[in-house]
């Protein structure tokens, strides 16, 4: 029986740990329920800022170097070009002196606001140049600074021909022949590139002579290719010619093939054909 008591106070103590009520604070708070804390307090979380700022705008540009100047800022707030009395009958008069003081303020602010504005502007500025100097300077001492003693006289002993020579740019014995043929390469691409460009104008000034420029040119093409009426040669299924709209079918290799044999004419235009080709070759140029 001892044993049973035992284990019921040892529950009972439990559950008093669990909901203690030394706080003297309700359910509802997070203290209610004493929970361990760290013994090493917490870095402070960083604060999360919702949206991103916009871009502050650039008030003195580089290309208008006059805007705090004096001329820049007169015509900027210019004075009223006639100055009227006011009646002090005038029902509307204590509105009309508010607006002629709201509008001399206004003058006033966009003044003293350019002036402090560039001023300003001239402080963050010389600040800033005179960080990145101290940086720039700081860097290049850091550079220039001997080796320390203490690495020197704790540095292995290496003979000193055996350490790394700090040489800006490794050897290269082959690097006068590898620049050469470089260079040769570039000349032959460059050259075969210029005569095709030269055979790529001379190709269009040839061709030019087809081109259509005006447009009576055009009007007489479009007649030729759709004339007026019926045209019997766009119901024709064997006829040969330059397009479908008006001459039929385009010709075929097999055909070319056997009109060149079957035509003594269309054999001399292709003998022609070649000579021209072959004239083109010799010469350099379109024929």
């Amino acid at each position: 029986m001892s044993l049973f008591r035992g284990c019921r106070i040892a529950s009972v103590q439990v559950r008093g740990f669990a909901s203690s009520t030394t706080l003297r604070v309700g359910p509802e708070s997070p203290n209610f329920i004493d929970v361990p804390r760290t013994i090493q307090p917490d870095l402070p979380r960083k604060q999360h800022v919702k949206g991103t700022l916009p871009v502050p705008r650039e008030i003195f540009p580089v290309r208008r170097a006059d805007k705090p100047s004096e001329d820049y800022i007169a015509a900027a707030t210019p004075l009223p070009t006639k100055e009227t009395e006011v009646d002090p009958n005038d029902p509307h008069a204590k509105y009309i002196e508010w607006k002629k003081r709201m509008a001399e303020m206004r003058r006033q602010n966009l003044r003293e606001g350019l002036q402090e504005l560039h001023t300003r502007k001239q402080r963050s500025d010389n600040s800033m140049m005179k960080r990145s100097d101290q940086k720039q300077k700081r860097r290049e001492r850091i550079f220039r600074q001997q080796e320390r003693n203490d690495e020197r006289l704790t540095r292995s002993s290496v003979v000193r021909e055996m350490l790394p020579k700090r040489t800006p740019v490794l050897p290269d014995p082959d690097r006068e022949s590898r620049l050469a043929a470089s260079q040769a390469r570039l000349e032959a691409v460059q050259a075969r590139k210029a005569m095709e460009q030269q055979d790529s104008l001379q190709s269009l000034y040839m061709n030019a002579r087809n081109f259509i420029t005006t447009e009576a040119q055009l009007a007489a093409e479009i007649d030729r290719v759709f004339p007026d009426g019926e045209n019997p040669a766009w119901r024709s299924d064997h006829q040969h010619g330059e397009n479908v709209w008006n001459l039929g079918v385009p010709p075929t290799v097999q055909s070319i093939v056997n009109e060149s044999k079957r035509s003594e004419a269309s054999r001399w235009d292709l003998i022609q054909g070649r000579v021209k080709k072959l004239g083109e070759q010799l010469t350099g140029g379109k024929l």
